[in-house]
């Protein structure tokens, strides 16, 4: 193939998704330190890359101008001729942005669709090796010779967005010699989403024999929840939920001696900056591919029959007991919490 010198990546959402691009994007700057990278992104998601040191434009699309702005974008996109068409989103929208738009090599990830659907339908495991979707992703360059580096996701903060969280922590009554333990305990589905009282048991534990600092962190849908665990948890916790922005939450969990999170987009986001993370995890399981890294983390999970019940997420228990999160006790969470927390 000739020289490659402008590529295109497509990943509209959502945060935990994007994340996971960032690897990928980092081996393509490596490979072609030439190249024009453009990465096209749903708006209220850019801030995740917006000081990627791997991407030289970002075109954002806004939900609100609807097809409308899809046609806008698809037409700016077939003037710019990219060399590579990198579709690592696969859904209408990636897909009618192809048709027509003149890029020498379009290429795209297997998503296992086929595979999927056996296990969490039929539980039947066609899986011959887990291989996590950051992973899968590099199929698409896997011609090019392009392979992951071992060094995991990275989302790149603003320094006055650092100093911004640090005032907020030290506001808040932080004393930055002690350890600081974020709680993210929402998830965008319900049978995502372990029992807030495990969370407050946990964090209580924690500031009791290890003086740890208690921080519960999710977005402005997640206040209520947020503040309900704060007040049962008691003194030294404190919500910032809905208060910061993603580069801001990317800042926070960066001061992290340890996160506990649900399977969301805060737990991939706090390995984005290398941050030891519990993740507690429930209707899904590992096949899936939305595992934490396996550096500096610790997945907690029960063993059912009926894992996993989706792909994504219900707002129910399909078998109305719920088992996979309330058959996780405290005590699991605290004993993996105490490797990190000397």
């Amino acid at each position: 193939m000739a020289a490659i010198r402008k590529i295109l990546v497509v990943r509209l959402s959502s945060i935990g998704d994007i994340i996971l691009t960032t690897p990928l994007l980092r081996s393509l700057k490596t490979a072609y330190p030439e190249a024009r990278i453009t990465f096209l992104i749903k708006k209220q998601f850019a801030e995740l890359l917006a000081v990627s040191p791997y991407i030289d434009e970002l075109i954002l699309f806004d939900t609100k101008e609807g097809m409308a702005g899809l046609k806008r974008i698809k037409h700016q996109l077939r003037d710019q001729r990219f060399d590579l068409y990198l579709d690592i989103h696969k859904n209408w929208r990636s897909r009618y942005l192809r048709i027509g738009l003149r890029a020498r090599k379009i290429t795209s990830y297997r998503k296992l669709i086929f595979r999927r659907t056996l296990l969490v339908w039929f539980k039947i495991n066609l899986y011959r090796k887990t291989k996590p979707v950051y992973q899968r992703y590099f199929d698409a360059v896997r011609d090019l010779g392009i392979a992951y580096d071992g060094l995991g996701t990275e989302i790149h903060v603003p320094a006055e967005k650092t100093e911004k969280v640090r005032n907020m922590l030290s506001g808040s009554g932080y004393l930055f010699n002690t350890p600081l333990v974020i709680l993210c305990p929402s998830a965008t589905y319900f049978n995502k989403r372990w029992k807030p009282e495990g969370f407050v048991e946990t964090a209580r534990y924690l500031m009791r024999e290890r003086s740890a600092f208690i921080v519960v962190h999710g977005g402005r849908e997640d206040i209520v929840l947020c503040d309900q665990i704060v007040t049962a948890i008691g003194q030294l916790a404190v919500s910032l939920a809905g208060q910061l922005s993603l580069s801001e939450s990317a800042a926070l969990l960066g001061f992290a001696t340890l996160v506990i999170a649900n399977d969301s987009g805060l737990m991939h986001m706090a390995q984005s900056q290398k941050r030891p993370v519990i993740g507690i995890y429930g209707a899904t399981t590992r096949e899936l591919g939305y595992f934490p890294l396996e550096q500096n983390s610790t997945v907690i999970e029960t063993d059912l029959s009926c894992r996993p019940c989706t792909h994504n997420g219900f707002n129910r228990c399909p078998k109305k007991h719920f088992r996979c999160m309330n058959d996780i006790p405290a005590d699991r969470v605290i004993q993996s919490a105490l490797q990190y927390i000397t």
